[in-house]
């Protein structure tokens, strides 16, 4: 059940106790003698609106406000989830190959005090010097992953533009990217933005099997709109796949994001591919 606005409900409640108290007054003519009188008409009144409007305030207010605090306590706790993994995900890149490298470049210099001459010694440097440069590349990459430097400098066009790029290079996927935002938009929705076609982009290289994509991005009546697509084989959209840690982590996670702007988040899927729908509203 999708909750109602703070308005509904409150327009809600007011029509239960008008229709309520509506009723007593014309019931209250209708009653036995002995319940006539200020006092006992007063109590009769409390009770009857009291219980009336008990199950509508339960139902339009506290179930729909403790529903939302129960989804807020698993949003929070799913994105610490995703914190550690991520920080997780980090420490192992930073072991596996900054780790390597620096390993490599303190065995390769301290082979080069044992080197037989001076031509031996410059090979072995010229050596270590690419791999110094691999691992300023590999460095460059981390941090291009953690906060990139093309998103704070230019916004989420070009940096959606560079991931796409970064992506067709890596994997056999041609994607069709059309992004109409003109201006700058807020700094967490950008990179939420940006994590999203992330996500999205991830799940297509593992597990949809796709030759070809499309990332739209568009700004208009007040909301950015994000449509993500691809022609792999499609899951069931019915599913749990959602909730699945081994094929749905990436979907929760746009889930989640989506959720914490108050956005809208749908997923279409067949056989014949997968679309994503977020809509996020802007502020003015």
């Amino acid at each position: 059940m999708s909750p109602l606005s703070p308005v509904r409900v409150f327009g809600l409640v007011l029509l239960v106790v008008f229709c309520v108290e509506g009723a007593i007054m014309l019931l209250l003519p209708r009653l036995p003698t002995w319940l006539h009188g200020e006092l006992m008409e007063s109590l009769l009144d409390a009770a009857v609106l009291t219980i009336a409007t008990a199950p509508a305030v339960w139902w339009l207010a506290i179930l729909p406000l403790r529903q939302l605090f129960e989804e807020r306590g698993r949003l929070l706790k799913r994105m610490f989830e995703s914190q550690e993994q991520e920080r997780a995900r980090i420490a192992g890149d930073l072991h596996d190959s900054i780790g390597q490298h620096l390993t490599a470049l303190l065995v390769g210099l301290s082979s080069i005090d044992s080197a037989a001459d001076l031509s031996s010694a410059r090979e072995r440097a010229r050596d270590l010097r690419e791999l110094g440069a691999q691992a300023h590349d590999e460095v460059r990459r981390l941090a291009r992953g953690l906060r990139p430097a093309v998103l704070e400098d230019l916004g989420i066009g070009p940096a959606v533009e560079r991931l796409c790029k970064d992506f067709e290079r890596v994997h056999d996927v041609a994607i069709r990217l059309k992004s109409e935002v003109s201006r700058r938009l807020d700094p967490t929705v950008e990179i939420s933005v940006y994590r999203i076609v992330q996500e999205a982009l991830n799940n297509i290289a593992k597990h949809a099997a796709a030759r070809r994509a499309a990332v739209d991005i568009t700004v208009a009546d007040g909301a950015l709109s994000l449509l993500i697509e691809d022609d792999g084989r499609g899951f069931d959209a019915g599913a749990p796949l959602l909730e699945s840690p081994s094929g749905g982590l990436g979907l929760r996670g746009i889930r989640e994001r989506v959720a914490l702007l108050h956005g809208e988040f749908r997923v279409k899927s067949s056989r014949g591919g997968t679309a994503i729908h977020v809509r996020i509203p802007l502020e003015p």
